[in-house]
């Protein structure tokens, strides 16, 4: 066992549980953090897995605050490593789990905290729940135990992100026909666990996820960055500039056998293919398109003739799951895929066998290197709209026994806030800010996150007579009360 992949693994959780009661971003972690509030409504929602929270808190009474959300995302990403490592396994007919396949892939999957908030999203579920579903996919067999786990799985998804749980569905029974284990029995033991989820929650919450996404599909699509072509574009754009760049790479490692002349054509490619997709002040990018030269250089130089069929579909497979994954988001997919690095990883790990490499130890030594990075600078260096963590040094209590570290700053702007709102349970806090009621102990009316004008006129289309907690990213409907509070001028 490599001690550098011990060392990074090491690092990178230590990195994680020291910042784990730092900092809070009021924009989309104040949406994650409102998914798993008890009282928090979601009429209408797209994302439903805050159901799972409600249903653990009336059976518990556990409300899962900023830190726990945190724990939570770790733990599922140890999960997720643990079902990757199942795979790896599966697929190389191993007797026993590699625990270093388990220590990259972890590392893979904490390569996620270089974008976005720290809290558990449907970015991390989707992930996990993908991981965990190859690794029964990959056991080419079709026990009953099997196919309702996996329906499990795929029924949770569809709470987490339906368009991911309908696309890795649809990827699911494609796998099962080519290995001819698809039938009737399967179809159902696939269905089933889904439908009793929602029976479940139907009885005990009096709502699901066909209620919801009935009732609000027209709202989301109602929305320009929901609308079909844009979501289409935004995997699309991240799709043409890979293929750009792994054309000319693969191509100058196929046709050119001087490495000096290789890197002529390859660097400047990269070059300009990184700095035109830069639109935003994020460098994640970076590693993908990398990862886009590394897919290059491992099909120019490996022999596939050697490879076992079944390791030949699961590559692929492996090759478009982040696309995959992706599909349905409102970020392009350049800036997201950060998150589904790990299924290049482990498509690395089954070429590695087979290639120049001969061992798995240089693929450890990069993702050692770049989950290093990624952490360190997406959770403390530069997190997600936010000042460095060590900057967060003052105590903030948002719920009675639960308080985080924030900003001079933030505890300053949240004390003034909280004298304005004095009595009320629910503020409407639009755009982008549903982090602020959130710390002010407070909900949202209707929904976890109003993002833009549409979205609001959706939830609200005879207006809303009650004071407004106002970013101005965008102007409000007609019949809202003004002027708004803008949270500009206390955060």
């Amino acid at each position: 066992m490599p001690k550098f992949l011990v060392i990074a693994t090491i690092i990178c959780i230590a990195m994680v549980i020291l910042g784990i009661n730092r900092g809070f971003d009021v924009s989309d972690e104040g949406l994650y953090v409102l998914l798993a509030h008890p009282l928090q409504e979601n009429q209408g929602g797209i994302f439903n897995y805050d159901l799972f929270f409600k249903l653990f808190h009336q059976i518990t009474g556990i409300h899962f605050g900023i830190v726990g959300l945190r724990i939570l995302r770790l733990f599922f990403y140890c999960l997720g490593a643990l079902g990757l490592a199942v795979f790896y396994r599966n697929l190389k007919f191993e007797k026993q789990l590699s625990f270093e396949v388990y220590l990259i892939s972890l590392l893979g999957l904490m390569a996620g905290y270089g974008f976005l908030p720290a809290s558990l999203s449907y970015n991390h579920l989707s992930v996990v729940l993908a991981a965990s579903c190859i690794a029964l996919l990959s056991t080419g067999t079709s026990k009953l135990t099997q196919n309702l786990s996996l329906g499990l799985l795929l029924g949770i998804l569809v709470y987490v992100k339906v368009t991911t749980a309908l696309l890795l569905g649809i990827l699911t029974i494609g796998l099962m026909l080519y290995e001819k284990r698809l039938n009737w029995k399967v179809l159902f033991a696939l269905l089933i666990p889904f439908i009793l989820l929602e029976g479940i929650f139907y009885f005990t919450l009096s709502e699901n996820a066909i209620i919801r996404l009935s009732a609000g599909l027209s709202i989301q699509t109602g929305r320009e960055d929901y609308h079909w072509w844009t979501l289409v574009k935004h995997t699309g754009v991240g799709a043409f500039w890979s293929l750009l760049l792994y054309l000319i790479s693969f191509l100058s490692f196929r046709l050119i056998k001087k490495k000096f002349f290789q890197a002529l054509l390859i660097i400047p490619a990269f070059y300009l293919t990184f700095f035109i997709t830069h639109i935003t002040d994020e460098w994640n990018h970076f590693f993908l398109l990398f990862g886009v030269v590394i897919w290059a250089w491992f099909f120019a130089k490996s022999d596939f003739s050697r490879f076992p069929a079944k390791e030949k579909v699961w590559i692929f497979l492996l090759l478009v799951l982040p696309f995959v994954l992706h599909f349905g988001s409102n970020v392009y997919w350049l800036r997201l895929g950060v998150h589904y690095l790990v299924f290049w990883i482990m498509a690395w790990l089954i070429l590695a066998d087979k290639s120049l490499l001969k061992s798995l130890q240089w693929v450890g030594i990069g993702i050692s290197f770049s989950a290093l990075l990624l952490v360190f600078n997406g959770l403390w260096w530069h997190p997600f709209e936010q000042k460095p963590l060590w900057k967060n040094i003052e105590k903030w209590e948002y719920l009675p026994g639960k308080s985080i570290l924030l900003s001079p700053k933030q505890v300053n702007g949240l004390e003034k806030l909280v004298s304005l709102f004095p009595e009320q349970e629910e503020i409407l806090a639009v755009y982008r800010i549903s982090g602020v009621p959130y710390l002010l102990g407070k909900v949202l009316p209707n929904s976890p996150g109003y993002w833009d004008r549409e979205q609001l006129k959706g939830f609200f289309p005879n207006g809303y007579s009650k004071d407004v907690l106002f970013y101005q990213v965008d102007t409000l409907p007609e019949g809202f009360t003004e002027p708004p509070i803008l949270v500009t001028e206390y955060l």
